[in-house]
Parts: structure tokens; sequence; C-alpha cells
């Protein structure tokens, strides 16, 4: 029986959900370029935008998903039109085609961390981690200013180009000035984006680690790491008293790479 409610349920999102081809043009004006994810609410095209000849990033609501996506289009829209930052893509358009709901943004060149991390193996040294969380963190503390909680701080969500980290997809965010949560509520959806900042920092220190024992370790068993690096990650990850606030994380970050800097100077 459940199987053939998965079918019928298949069949009717395949029935409204209409996936838009290479080259079909969107409302006259955003030619498709490449499907960049076919995701559970939404599928997300790269697109060539005729009026400037520029690169630009499409997301089509799905129909089959209407209930949900009503609000999320709304919030999602209106998130990104709240934000104003190098780092985070701009908010261009909404607009209505064919009786689908569409949005199009800033297209960020560059390739996502996951691909960086597992695809081209690099490798970052402690210091290097420092300093590219600590861009994370900066943007991080700029959304949170704005009364947003990202909800979905991973590797594939960050982008890298030339030296320079974005953060993409606000798909999950909430916006505490309009949401009307309780205080308790809002403090778990900051202490959430915190979590999901210590596991980003793992990643990134764990893309230097040889696992020959081949034991199953706890990272503080298997990571060799200056004791403010190890605080930083413990209070993120909750583990030790969580942080209160973003300019506590920058300050401790400042501080472990001021630490790693003289010691490599010795």
């Amino acid at each position: 029986m459940e199987a053939i409610h998965w079918i019928i349920k298949k069949l009717r999102q395949a029935m409204l959900d209409r996936q838009y081809s290479i080259n079909e043009t969107l409302a006259g004006k955003y030619k498709i370029k490449e499907v960049l994810r076919n995701g559970s609410y939404g599928i997300i095209y790269l697109c060539l935008d005729l009026d400037s000849g520029r690169k630009c990033v499409v997301k089509q609501m799905r129909k089959s998903k209407k209930k949900e996506n009503e609000q999320n289009y709304k919030q999602e829209t209106a998130i990104l039109n709240m934000l104003n930052h190098s780092c985070i893509p701009k908010l261009m358009q909404t607009f209505t085609y064919q009786n689908n709901q569409f949005f199009s943004m800033e297209f960020i060149e560059g390739q996502n961390l996951e691909s960086i991390l597992f695809d081209l193996k690099k490798q970052y040294d402690e210091k290097d981690c420092l300093v590219l969380f600590k861009e994370l963190a900066t943007i991080t503390c700029y959304i949170h200013g704005k009364g947003i909680v990202h909800g979905d701080i991973r590797i594939p969500n960050v982008i890298i180009n030339k030296d320079r980290l974005y953060v993409i997809d606000f798909g999950l965010a909430h916006d505490l000035n309009t949401d009307y949560l309780n205080k308790e509520t809002e403090k778990k959806l900051v202490q959430e984006d915190f979590y999901d900042l210590g596991e980003f920092l793992l990643f990134l220190l764990y893309s230097t680690y040889d696992d020959k024992s081949k034991k199953d370790q706890p990272w503080t068993e298997e990571l060799i790491l200056h004791s403010k690096t190890t605080s930083i990650l413990k209070r993120l990850l909750q583990i030790d008293e969580p942080y209160r606030s973003d300019k506590e994380i920058l300050k401790d970050i400042d501080q472990a790479i001021k630490n790693l800097s003289s010691n490599n100077s010795l």
C-alpha cells in the first residue's frame, strides 16, 4: 500500500511540476543554460538574462508543494530583499510564468565548499581554516544583525571564488522580525546557526586529517588543534557554554588567529 501511495505521489508531482528544458526561455527574459538543483521544494536554473546578457539564478517553486511554498516564496524573497551584502546573492525579480511562481537572483561565480573539499581535495591548515571561518562568521553576524536566521549553513551553501566566501540558499531562513516567535525559540534558532558554524569549521579542519588508525574517534582526539580553536569548537557545538552573540565568536576567532600567528613566528 505504501508503494502505491509513493507512486501516486510521484505521478502527481510529475504532472504538476514541469521542469523546463535547456535553451527554453522563461517569461521572455531568462534563457535556461543548466539545471543546478532539482530539490524537494523548487527547481533551480542557471539562466542568461537576455536583457543584461549576464548569468543569473532562477528558482521555480513546485506546485505540488503549493501549501508549503506559498509561505516559503514570500519568506525567502522578502528575506533576500532585506539583505544587502556583497557576499550574499541579491534578489532581482519575482514573477509568474505559465502559472508557476519564480524569482531570479544574482549568480555567484565559484565553487561550493563541498566540491572543493571532496572533489578537489583542497586542504586548509588550522590558520587558513580560521581565516576562512572568520569570513563566514562575519557574514552570519550581518545576517543575524538584520534579524534573520539562515537555518542551513552547510558546506554546499558556501561558495568560494578567488579566496572570497559567499553564502547562498535562504530557503530555510527565518525572519525573526515577522515570525513572532517567543524569545526562547528565537534563541534556539540562533544557536542552531552557531552549531552549523561549528560543523562547518570541523569540515575545514578535517581537510588535512590523515586517518591512519581507521578507528572511530571523536574529533577532540583525532584533531591536533590550538587550545583556543578547540575552545571555539566546543562552544559552537554546545559541548561547553554556548556563545551568546556573534561578536563573542568573532572576538575569539581573532584571538585564535593571533595565537597561531605568534606560534608560527617563533
